[in-house]
């Protein structure tokens, strides 16, 4: 009986540490996903582009 209840308890603690690598991982997603957006907002080169990008939209609604 103590074996099975030894296996058990290393199916949950395995289960609880991929859990925690998943949770891991998704954070680190996230973090990757904020730090390219700074990255965009901080460039200067995306930022003169966006502005260029935006001057040629408003002079094609202007007519």
């Amino acid at each position: 009986m103590s074996s099975e209840s030894g296996a058990d308890d290393n199916k949950a603690q395995l289960a609880d540490v991929q859990a925690a690598l998943f949770s891991l991982r998704d954070g680190l997603m996230n973090l990757k996903m904020s730090l390219l957006e700074l990255a965009c907002m901080t460039d200067e080169d995306a930022q003169q582009q966006a502005q260029l990008e935006s001057e040629r939209l408003m002079a094609r609604l202007r007519g």
